[in-house]
Parts: C-alpha cells; sequence; structure tokens
C-alpha cells in the first residue's frame, strides 16, 4: 500500500510510510508536553487502582521488576560441593594428595 510523501519531524527525511516518523527511533525522540504526560499518568493511575485482574497483574509485574524496591542486600549463598580431589568425613573437609 503507497502511502504519501510526507517529512519526518525528527530526522528531516522524506519518507512514504505509516505515521509521521520514518523509523521507530526517530519516533522515539517525541518530546511530550506536560499536558500529554499528566494524561498519560492519570490513565496509568485509573488502570492500576480499578481493582481488575490486568490491574492485579500490572502491579504484580512492576513490583517483581524490583523498580520500585530494594535490591537484595546479599545474594543468596550458593552450595558447591566438594572439589574434585575432596571429600567430607565426620564434618571435616579432607583432600587426597595425589
Amino acid at each position: 500500500m503507497a502511502y504519501k510523501e510526507k517529512t519526518c519531524p525528527a530526522g528531516g527525511i522524506t519518507h512514504k510510510k505509516r505515521g509521521e516518523y520514518c523509523s521507530r527511533s526517530c519516533g522515539n525522540k517525541k518530546k511530550h508536553t506536560e499536558e500529554t504526560k499528566q494524561k498519560i499518568a492519570e490513565t496509568q493511575r485509573a488502570i492500576l487502582t480499578n481493582g481488575s485482574d490486568e490491574s492485579e497483574v500490572r502491579k504484580h509485574n512492576y513490583i517483581s521488576k524490583r523498580i520500585n524496591g530494594d535490591p537484595d542486600p546479599v545474594p543468596p549463598q550458593v552450595h558447591t560441593g566438594p572439589l574434585h580431589n575432596q571429600f567430607v568425613d565426620g564434618g571435616d573437609l579432607w583432600t587426597i594428595d595425589e
């Protein structure tokens, strides 16, 4: 399907693609006004507080990414067994000299 020729507002490139921007990277350069940011915030707030299953999933995903939480202070311990030439006898670690 052919689209009419347009000029990209971010890059100044002439293109015949759908939408006003020539590419996704140019579209991401768009600067939102404070009014637009406020509308986006209100919409997100309404979605997250309406009590539906979707809102619960979104809240869970946000929290599980730890965007708004503290990082783990200590990484979990990983148990590794004895090395190739070691064994445990009575709670003591022994090494076999070959």
